[in-house]
């Protein structure tokens, strides 16, 4: 009998380990924060090309400084940049997850850039050419050039892959979350991208 006692703690105890966690542990996935699953380095080239020609000096005949326009300007700069995207798990709300039995469903934000950086090892002026009697770039302009190659990676992440990548591996880590907590079944939906 005393056997039998022990056969059904054991039964019991291990059963337990294999049910659903309370309530209140299920929403600790929001402690990790912003979960950073993908890193993307990406490169762009920018290209200037300054020309003034004969015409606009003759126009500005009256302005001696405008003899410093004649001629072209061309420059070529590299630049790279690292680019993390990821889910910011603080964002989800008490309403997000439901619980039915051994069944987990939540809702978790989109994907979005938790990381982006152009680090100045990597921007290279490439290709220079100033004739006549042109100024040379000025940092300034360099930085302006810069800032245009910034705006043109960042309007091509959307067309990357890296949040549909960024979501997909969330999307692992959160099943392998939730199934270590005892859930046999874990449905995970992404809130609508806004546009």
């Amino acid at each position: 009998m005393k056997n039998l006692y022990y056969i059904a703690l054991v039964f019991l105890l291990s059963a337990c380990e294999l049910m659903p966690q309370s309530k209140e542990i299920v929403y600790d996935i929001r402690e990790i924060g912003t979960l950073s699953t993908t890193e993307y380095t990406v490169a762009k080239v920018v290209k200037l090309d300054d020309e003034h020609g004969i015409w606009e000096i003759w126009e500005k005949w009256d302005d001696i400084r405008s003899w410093t326009k004649f001629g072209d300007r061309k420059i070529l700069i590299s630049c790279r940049a690292k680019i993390k995207a990821g889910i910011d798990l603080s964002k989800i709300r008490k309403e997000d997850i439901k619980i039915n039995g051994n069944s987990i469903n939540i809702v978790v934000p989109t994907a979005e850039v938790s990381e982006f950086s152009m680090e100045p090892k990597y921007i290279k002026t490439e290709v220079e050419s100033v004739s006549w009697f042109r100024d040379h770039f000025t940092q300034k302009e360099k930085n302006e050039f810069l800032k245009q190659g910034e705006k043109a990676i960042r309007e091509d992440i959307e067309n990357s892959g890296i949040y549909s990548n960024a979501e997909y591996e969330a999307e692992l880590f959160i099943t392998d979350f939730y199934k270590r907590q005892g859930f046999e079944k874990v449905i995970i939906s992404f809130e609508k991208r806004n546009e």
